[in-house]
């Protein structure tokens, strides 16, 4: 009963809150935004109010939505990374999310080959749909090594250090503001690409009679979105942020 009278509360506030902040105090009403295409990632940090407007969705609709989300009472597998340790919250994002992403880039790549070569005479949408996931895949590939073989390791060792007390050397980039900054960047690049990929398959809608392999990467590309979605969320507005406060905590 608290939890959904805390959670009534938070509602109240909306026309003061971005999209990030709703998205991270109440994790299921990134449904919600899936839903109107709102962008709660890489635009996170827009106000509720002008976030829907972006989209043309009206903003009383969707609070009724997102109202009927809130009552179902479902306990939400992302509600305990608000309090999650950084350590925590970038196993989390590498064990489900970088390992998700590499393995649909990888074997999305043959599938939207097969699927462009049978059918892009007839659609020719496929043949700019296929390029448009290869730009998706060469910015990604490089992006996920970045984080995993730079800026994460950098985040977990500062977060050891302090919570023993240790001192932090300055890190080769200066502060870790740099690569987040970039990191950002990157992400709306892929947050370009992905609304392109949806543009172009005007929604994935499949055409008639559309083969299993058709059917199959149309529904796969969804879910790589949602799950892209969720993912650069999770490090913009919430590891992130966390990393630069920790870092300036460490260098005070």
């Amino acid at each position: 009963i608290l939890r959904n009278l805390q959670k009534r509360r938070s509602m109240e506030n909306l026309d003061t809150k971005t999209i990030g902040e709703i998205a991270l105090e109440m994790p299921n009403t990134t449904r919600v935004f899936e839903e109107f295409k709102i962008d709660y990632c890489c635009g996170g940090r827009k106000i509720f109010t002008e976030a829907c407007q972006n989209v043309g969705a009206n903003p009383e609709i969707v609070l009724q939505k997102l109202n009927q989300v809130l009552e179902t009472n479902e306990t939400n597998e992302f509600d305990w990374l608000a309090t999650a340790t950084l350590t925590e919250l970038i196993d989390y994002i590498e064990e489900k999310h970088h390992t998700f992403t590499k393995y649909e880039l990888e074997h999305l790549t043959p599938l939207m080959e097969k699927v462009a070569g049978v059918h892009g005479e007839h659609h020719p949408e496929l043949l700019e749909l296929k390029d448009t996931f290869q730009s998706l895949c060469d910015d990604l590939s490089p992006h996920l090594l970045k984080e995993e073989r730079v800026l994460f390791p950098y985040i977990k060792d500062i977060e050891i250090k302090h919570i023993n007390g240790l001192s932090v050397a300055f890190p080769p980039f200066g502060t870790v503001n740099n690569p987040v900054r970039m990191m950002m960047m990157e992400h709306d690049t892929a947050g370009d690409l992905l609304r392109k990929m949806r543009e172009l398959s005007n929604d994935y809608t499949l055409p008639e009679g559309a083969c299993p392999s058709f059917t199959g990467l149309y529904h796969r590309f969804a879910e790589l979105e949602r799950d892209l979605h969720q993912h650069i969320h999770l490090e913009n507005n919430l590891l992130f942020p966390k990393a630069i406060e920790l870092e300036e905590k460490c260098f005070s």
